[in-house]
């Protein structure tokens, strides 16, 4: 089912109170060419949308209408363009929301907060990766392992870094990983300390319980 618009309602309304064009503008002081543009919903031939409002208050006060329903079926149905004239809403809403979000002055502060961000996401990830510690993996031994006195202890690191195991310097290949043996002179509960130091002196250490049985 058609909604009706705002014209139809009033001249469906005058007719059925056997008012003539020529009588209402006759009351309301209003030509009674803009009436007929009024019922025809023809408002691009009206003046600006405050004259539209104001003929149709007027026919509220003959038509004993309440004019707020009146207006608020105009605004649903009808929207003010920069002129003051009144286009339907699916004509003008579609363009105006196009034009007014891409305009130069959105452009350039959308690239510039997207350069902004970026740079600000870059030095984070340098300042990250100035204040990390340097990489350390431990393959072998496990954490609770059962070993021998002869304990083999291998893992990875940064290729730059120096590695320790009990404090005692390991060699490292060019890839970063470490195989050295380290003896263990007492059964029980042992704890090994890894250690890798970079160039800055950032330190990230393991410690590595393990049982010692001979």
């Amino acid at each position: 089912m058609q909604t009706k618009k705002i014209g139809q309602i009033l001249a469906e309304e005058r007719q059925r109170r056997s008012i003539t064009v020529a009588q209402m503008a006759a009351i309301t002081k209003i030509k009674p060419k803009y009436l007929k543009y009024l019922e025809a919903n023809q408002f691009n031939k009206l003046p600006s949308a405050t004259f539209v409002k104001g003929f149709i208050k007027a026919y509220a006060r003959v038509l004993d209408f309440d004019q707020k329903p009146l207006l608020a079926l105009l605004r649903r149905d009808y929207q003010e363009d920069q002129s003051g004239k009144l286009l339907p809403r699916e004509f003008i809403s579609p363009v105006v929301k196009k034009q007014s979000f891409w305009r130069p002055v959105t452009l350039v502060a959308v690239i510039i907060a997207t350069v902004f961000f970026t740079l600000l996401g870059y030095v984070g990830w340098q300042w990250h990766n100035f204040n990390r510690p340097p990489r350390l993996e431990v393959f072998s031994p496990k954490e609770n392992d059962f070993v021998s006195s002869q304990i083999a202890v291998s893992g990875l690191t940064d290729n730059e870094a120096i590695v320790t195991v009990n404090a005692q310097p390991v060699a490292l290949k060019p890839d970063g990983t470490f195989h050295t043996e380290v003896y263990l002179p007492k059964e029980g509960i042992t704890t090994l300390t890894v250690e890798a130091i970079d160039q800055r002196g950032k330190s990230n250490v393991k410690q590595i319980t393990v049982y010692v049985r001979f």
